[in-house]
């Protein structure tokens, strides 16, 4: 698509900028960046686009990042905390790289159904997770995991994988590190001469333990002793987050954001709207999307459409609290999602990917599962 228009629809810009909630707008969007935004009907230069999306009975607001995510445990998602790490690792070093490629596609198809549209993911055989992310639509940073105790991973080799095929080779791809040790300074020094956008680290080192030009690099993944605008909570590390921190998926049962944003507001009590922000805003930023968050002019377009013309969504009102709580608590329907300039999803149905790749993937992962779930497969 090319020149996409919303009109008639309840907007959450979660615009800083701008207005936050327009009641009844339209959104221009051309060449996957949105160029126009507004209150009532579109000007007339707007309303003969190549594709009109009635918003009409439509909460639209942007698109959710996850700032931690694995996709290799998505299938063990119900399971895994009753999966020793011992079991876990048996578990991957059983992967193959086409094995992976499918576990990913799966995972990427749930979370833009429920409107994730950009994740960091640290895993292994990235190289491929990156073909799946292409193959789907979804915006991914992809951290090489260093020191993670999975035998016969390379991360040097799969680095240059990522910095050789993908890395701001393709829009929406880009490499990161993750150190699951405690990193040597010079091997962080080298990390920062390859000019990877993003590094990540576990919660050994801290601020003051690092050169100040080499702090801006540096984020931090569930340290209990430090909190700030550089530290990403996910799992059990969640009931530890402050605003302006950046949240993930991590592995849970629902590869979705809402439901991460539904136990950070019962567990720390913090305003829905500023787990709101760290869920849309904040993670983005951190994660190397900064053109990617808010709908705003020049950013790129990142849309999430909620059906409320019938329930459970319907009535939907048009002042601020009512939207951040039925977004976060009403369990709205997804019906459309957009990134930059692609359809992800309309209809309620997955549009880049279809059922013979889930037949595929089924087929091929439920042998595996078989052996470390034991589940009934034939």
């Amino acid at each position: 698509m090319v020149k996409v228009l919303i009109s008639n629809a309840t907007i959450l810009t979660m615009s800083t900028k701008k207005d936050l909630v327009i009641g009844k707008g339209y959104v221009f969007i051309n060449n996957g960046v949105i160029e126009s935004i507004g209150e009532g009907e579109p000007p007339l230069e707007y309303q003969y686009p190549e594709l009109l999306i009635n918003g009409e009975g439509r909460i639209v607001c942007p698109g959710f990042s996850s700032a931690f995510t694995s996709v290799t445990l998505y299938p063990l998602r119900y399971r895994v905390r009753d999966v020793n790490w011992d079991e876990v690792l048996d578990y991957i070093s059983v992967l193959s790289r086409t094995d992976v490629y499918y576990i990913a596609a799966l995972s990427f198809m749930e979370m833009i159904s429920r409107g994730v549209t950009t994740a960091l993911i640290s895993d292994i055989f990235l190289d491929n997770i990156a073909r799946a992310a292409h193959d789907v639509g979804i915006n991914v940073t992809l951290a090489v995991p260093y020191n993670c105790g999975i035998k016969d991973f390379d991360p040097d080799n799969e680095l240059r994988l990522l910095l050789g095929k993908w890395h701001e080779r393709v829009e929406g791809i880009k490499a990161a590190v993750l150190y699951c040790g405690e990193p040597s300074l010079k091997w962080l020094k080298d990390m920062v001469s390859h000019n990877i956008n993003i590094y990540l680290f576990n919660s050994k080192l801290g601020l003051s333990d690092l050169p100040k030009e080499l702090r801006s690099h540096v984020y931090f993944i569930n340290p209990t002793r430090y909190s700030g605008s550089n530290v990403i909570r996910y799992g059990d590390g969640l009931k530890l987050w402050r605003p302006e921190e950046g949240l993930g998926i991590g592995v849970r049962p629902s590869y979705s954001m809402l439901s991460v944003i539904r136990e950070v507001s019962i567990v720390t009590n913090k305003h829905p709207l500023d787990i709101l922000h760290s869920a849309i805003t904040v993670n983005n930023e951190l994660i190397g999307f900064n053109d990617v968050g808010p709908i705003e002019v020049k950013c790129r377009a990142n849309i999430v459409m909620f059906d409320t013309s019938e329930p459970p969504g319907w009535p939907a009102l048009i002042d601020l609290e009512s939207i951040v709580k039925a977004i976060v608590d009403g369990d709205l329907s997804i019906e459309t999602v957009i990134m930059g300039n692609d359809i992800l999803v309309d209809n309620k149905e997955t549009l880049t990917v279809g059922y013979d790749l889930v037949k595929k993937a089924v087929n091929r992962l439920g042998p595996i599962l078989k052996k470390f779930l034991k589940l009934p497969y034939d």
